[in-house]
């Protein structure tokens, strides 16, 4: 089975070389970064597009990007830390080391909230205590400690989820009054520093600014996509201040894993199981949330993980607890498709797995190179990549190439049997290559009666 993964990241990379490039010109994405770790080793890193288009500056895997929410997952690592040194129990209040966290309401008491209700938001907290999300405003401790009120409790608590980001920065000041060292400095030294994470820091500063990407806004009518301004989170920072690039992201995931014994550089196992472990539905379709990190299925496979979400980034880290594989999609604009194209990735990996006689069995195809490459008809353009055996058809603004595209059998020299998805395509025809005198790529393919002309790289 470990075989079959490693053919199946191979046969995925591929498909991600021809695939994405396209992809974020469809889907309007400035910038794109992507890594694919295995057994606790990086297999892959690639950098598509930009990170600043003014000045065609290319993403690179280094190039770092505002990973929002997923520094929730770094405080709930903090926290675990604290608890197995005994300095913190996760059913402790948070008034034992906030006194200053009062708010109630007729039915609701912030004294009940406890440290596992706040980073499992089952806390009943609202989501935010002032708008810095549109003004880039982030309050410090003395503005955290200004905008608690008795609108701070929306729900009583274990009664529902509901995501808080104020819930995480009461835990970064949580971790402070606990170790004696502030948010920054404690991450810096007990995770950053202990992975050797070369461009990660819980928050941005001038000292990190030449790191960054650019972050751009959404596509609006009319309006040209606009470069944010950088800002740091302050007392956010514990929440969704934190700033890093696939490499690190990699180092990250690879000390995550329940897989190996030698990775328990941050926590114990017993801790990691206690954080992954299902706490409560989210209300999304399939996902819980359990100690700082998202819960889903993808094709049967339990997924754990975080996106992220600032002005001019969405971001995504998951990771497949059982089989050791993690992916990082890193992107540079706040409306992308950087989750679904992370679930894709998975996708692709799982179907070429599960249905591998279907996808990976049979005679190689001599020079399958020739057949490659992106084609353009009236109504579509396609991609097409080998994968030995066989080759596959996909749109560039799918979202999941294999699990939406046409597999293409060869049954002739240049000519291929189609297994569509749907049978409003061309299932049972033929997908026919036609080459020009000399030429070693081929120039057209005739999908059933209909001409794709290739397009230049």
């Amino acid at each position: 089975m470990e075989k079959d993964y490693v053919k199946a990241i191979r046969y995925t990379t591929r498909i991600l070389d021809a695939w994405l490039p396209w992809k974020i010109q469809y889907d309007r994405i400035p910038g794109l970064a992507v890594g694919i770790v295995h057994n606790g080793k990086l297999v892959y890193q690639k950098g598509f597009g930009y990170a600043d288009v003014e000045s065609k500056i290319s993403v690179t895997p280094k190039t770092c990007f505002r990973i929002a929410s997923i520094s929730k997952t770094f405080t709930t690592i903090s926290i675990m830390q604290l608890v197995e040194q005994g300095k913190i129990n996760l059913d402790d209040r948070v008034q034992k080391y906030l006194p200053w966290f009062k708010a109630q309401t007729k039915d609701c008491d912030s004294s009940n909230i406890t440290i596992r209700q706040v980073l499992s938001h089952t806390a009943g907290l609202f989501r935010d205590g002032t708008p810095h999300w549109e003004n880039d405003k982030f309050p410090d401790l003395a503005g955290l400690k200004k905008s608690i009120s008795n609108k701070s409790i929306v729900f009583e608590n274990l009664t529902k989820f509901k995501y808080s980001n104020f819930g995480f920065a009461l835990l970064g000041e949580v971790i402070k009054q606990a170790s004696g060292l502030g948010y920054g400095e404690y991450v810096n030294k007990n995770i950053i520093g202990k992975l050797e994470m070369e461009r990660t820091a819980p928050d941005y500063n001038k000292e990190n600014e030449d790191w960054l990407a650019k972050g751009y806004s959404r596509p609006i009518p009319n309006k040209e996509r606009e470069a944010y301004p950088h800002c740091a989170t302050k007392a956010y920072a514990s929440a969704g201040g934190f700033i890093s690039n696939v490499p690190d992201l990699a180092k990250y995931l690879a000390a995550i894993s329940l897989k190996r014994k030698d990775a328990n550089a941050l926590v114990n196992k017993e801790s990691k199981k206690e954080m992954l472990r299902e706490y409560w539905p989210t209300g999304e379709e399939n996902e819980s949330y359990g100690l700082g990190f998202d819960i889903y299925k993808i094709e049967k496979r339990k997924i754990v993980g975080h996106g992220g979400g600032f002005a001019g980034f969405i971001t995504q880290i998951s990771l497949d607890v059982e089989n050791d594989i993690g992916v990082i999609t890193l992107t540079n604009t706040n409306d992308s498709t950087c989750d679904l194209i992370n679930t894709g990735i998975f996708e692709m990996i799982y179907k070429f797995v599960d249905e591998k006689s279907k996808y990976c069995e049979g005679k190689k195809i001599p020079n399958q190179d020739k057949f490659e490459g992106a084609y353009r008809a009236r109504w579509d353009d396609m991609i097409i990549v080998g994968i030995d055996t066989n080759l596959i058809a996909f749109e560039p603004k799918t979202n999941s190439p294999v699990k939406d595209g046409t597999l293409l059998k060869p049954k002739a020299k240049y000519k291929f049997l189609m297994e569509a998805k749907s049978d409003f395509d061309w299932p049972g025809e033929f997908a026919t290559f036609i080459f020009e005198r000399g030429e070693k790529q081929a120039a057209k393919v005739l999908f059933a009666t209909v001409p794709f002309k290739r397009l230049e790289d």
